[in-house]
């Protein structure tokens, strides 16, 4: 064990630092909770005003500590933390949290001021967990070093999840909601500012712990995805599954407003692609955070998506295998062996979507047996039980056969309680059988881990971001220069100052404005297509100097692109990104100016491999057509599956740009290969 993982879940002693006497203050809370909730190391209270705080001897400096002390909670003002921090390293404390804010958040100044602490911290050997950390809960080693007024609560549920929060009050939500269904936590972790200490290396010291099971993250930003990527994929192979509830937008960045791929990889689906890629687990309503773990846990990502749905109650089943539907899984009818099952009882069963016991479901022996019949199945890769009104009333009847045959089961096991059942939910969660409270977190989760995936290729390289430096969008013909050198086919075209100068080319032809200033053309009238003769691109030219010069008067245009006019049988938007969250991703949506109106996309972490690149073709609704829906030509897909595959390495280079998008890329019939016609590259320097 680090020093780290033992220092913040199990230490030997803590230090509270600005410890009040009062014990309804939330400086005298720490104190109070961790008496009353068995913690079994030293406490060392540390008041320079007191000679003994709430029964205990006081001491004057965090220096004056005569005893074996690994973590403090400092809860002084801001202007006394540094020195606090200072004296932990005199005295061999390995991690301070730090409750007291007035630092990186309040602006410029106590940006300054976190950063002095941090070359304190550091000199000085302690790590630090915050500062505007709410603090440590560790049910499994009864530590509860923190404010939050939940541990007011008479008994801290001890559980196989740890949860790592940027938000200091989820501990207190999560931990509430939890217990009122008898499921607890093992390490409770408020991470703050991550001045020091950060997400990802708290995944890390979890994967390490003993105590956990799987991994829970509240999270509003990505403050750090490489280490969080690298961690997440140590918890994939440990079998310890990371679940996150992710929240809060970003600013787009400058290059954002030049690039259609800035606004189609916005933020969320950035992170979305980042998730799926390193094995994270994405949900979408906080109870799901909770009440999915037991699904993960001793599981690998499903190859199908095919859900078995029992129930008692029709109605109540209905309202998960709606939305179960929504999320593209399939629902599928009894399969055979169930009801060759009931003819034991005398039973028999529609053959709808659900699996419907309505009554018979409450007799002895037929929910079981029907329950192990579907498991043993292979038409289905998880099963979904719903309990109605007996839930509330006769749990032995319906939930006691979940646990006995769910409790064995090899497949995912998951139930949905219709009515108010607290005991079916305790006794489910006793037994390790996700148990959800309602039909929107249970098909949240069953969506969720259908879409679960092992993580793929190398962990992502370092964050980047345009902030503090120029970004330089390239002309069109540098732009398509560097998809070229990448091996992406380009529609032929030259580089022109008057009509007279297009030898070589092959009419018809378009004919563009050529200037960095102007990355989107169409929208300043400097674009014309079709042009079949000198004359009349000539005339082309002229009309494009002219709209120009309306749009942008200070623009000087001297020069244009001409390309040949490439036939295809539909258009695709290509795009690279460096976010500045999560780093390179690739971006694939229906070509043209609408491409970011519909918002079409489908988006992964670059580079990918030709099987991710196909599987984004297959994503993206709009490109349909190019899959010959209802007999149209299909696209040479293997072809643009091979140009997307170039274009995503471009996160392999030593100085990626911030964006390159191609829109359109033609794509021909199969067997005749893509086109980029319009391209935009944007550096940062």
């Amino acid at each position: 064990m680090s020093d780290l993982v033992q220092a913040l879940l199990t230490p030997r002693g803590v230090a509270l630092v600005g410890a009040s006497a009062d014990p309804s203050k939330n400086t005298g809370r720490p104190q109070r909770f961790l008496a009353a909730h068995g913690y079994k190391g030293a406490i060392y209270p540390v008041n320079p005003s007191r000679d003994e705080v709430q029964g205990l001897r006081a001491y004057k400096s965090v220096a004056d500590i005569d005893g074996p002390c690994d973590q403090a909670f400092i809860m002084v003002p801001a202007d006394y933390v540094i020195d606090a921090v200072r004296q932990c390293g005199e005295i061999g404390v390995k991690v301070a949290t730090i409750y007291s804010d007035g630092f990186a958040e309040t602006g410029a100044e106590g940006q300054a001021k976190q950063d002095e602490l941090l070359a304190v911290a550091a000199a000085a050997g302690v790590r630090i967990l915050g500062p505007n950390s709410m603090g440590v809960i560790c049910p499994a080693s009864r530590l509860t070093l923190s404010v939050n007024a939940v541990l007011e609560m008479d008994d801290v549920p001890v559980g196989r999840m740890g949860l790592v929060s940027q938000s200091g009050t989820i501990l207190g939500t999560l931990l509430s909601r939890g217990a009122a269904r008898g499921i607890g936590y093992s390490r409770m972790l408020s991470v703050g500012n991550e001045a020091d200490v950060g997400v990802g290396e708290l995944v890390d010291v979890l994967v390490d712990d003993p105590e956990t099971d799987a991994i829970l993250l509240f999270l509003e930003a990505l403050r750090d995805a490489p280490v969080l990527a690298r961690a997440a994929r140590r918890a994939f192979d440990a079998g310890k599954p990371v679940m996150a509830y992710k929240l809060g937008r970003s600013k787009a960045g400058q290059a954002v407003a030049l690039s259609h791929s800035g606004a189609l990889a916005g933020e969320d689906k950035a992170v979305d692609a980042f998730f799926r890629a390193n094995g994270i687990v994405r949900i979408e309503t906080l109870e799901t955070l909770f009440e999915m773990p037991p699904l993960l846990m001793g599981q690998k990502p499903p190859k199908g998506k095919r859900v078995g749905v029992m129930t008692t109650t029709g109605g109540g089943a209905s309202t998960v295998v709606d939305r179960l539907g929504a999320a593209g899984l399939d629902v599928i009818p009894a399969p055979e062996a169930v009801h060759e099952r009931l003819k034991d009882f005398n039973l028999s069963i529609g053959r709808g979507p659900l699996i419907d016991l309505t009554m018979a479901g409450t007799r002895e022996g037929v929910y079981g047996a029907a329950l192990e019949a579907l498991l043993e199945s292979d038409a289905c890769d998880a099963v979904v039980c719903v309990v109605g009104s007996s839930a509330q009333f006769h749990p032995e009847l319906a939930v006691a056969p979940i646990v006995e045959v769910g409790g064995e089961a090899s497949k995912p096991v998951s139930a949905f309680m219709v009515p108010q059942a607290d005991a079916s939910l305790r006794l489910l969660a006793d037994a390790g059988i996700a148990a959800f409270r309602t039909p929107e977190a249970c098909a949240d989760a069953m969506r969720a881990f259908f879409q679960w995936r092992a993580p793929a290729g190398d962990a992502i390289p370092a964050n980047a971001s345009a902030d503090g430096k120029t970004v330089i969008p390239k002309d069109e013909a540098e732009s398509l220069a560097v998809f070229a050198s990448l091996g992406v086919p380009v529609a032929p075209h030259a580089v022109i100052s008057g009509a007279g100068d297009a030898h070589g080319l092959s009419y018809p032809l378009a004919v563009k404005a050529l200037s960095a200033d102007l990355p989107h053309k169409t929208e300043a009238g400097a674009v014309k297509l079709g042009m079949g003769s000198d004359v009349e691109l000539a005339d082309a030219i002229d009309e494009i100097r002219a709209n120009v010069a309306k749009h942008m008067p200070d623009l000087t245009l001297d020069r244009f692109l001409v390309e040949e006019m490439v036939k295809g049988v539909g258009e695709v938007l290509v795009g690279f990104r460096l976010d500045p969250q999560v780093g390179p991703v690739v971006v694939l949506s229906p070509g043209g100016i609408l491409a970011e109106v519909y918002g079409d996309s489908a988006i992964r972490m670059a580079p990918v491999s030709q099987a991710d690149a196909l599987a984004m073709i297959d994503e993206v609704q709009g490109l349909a057509p190019l899959r010959g829906y209802r007999n149209l030509p299909k696209g040479d897909l293997a072809a643009l599956a091979d140009a997307i595959v170039k274009i995503s390495s471009l996160a392999t280079i030593e100085k990626p740009p911030l964006d390159a998008e191609i829109n359109p890329m033609i794509v021909c019939g199969e067997g005749k290969g893509v086109f980029a016609v319009d391209g935009l590259v944007i550096t940062a320097e």
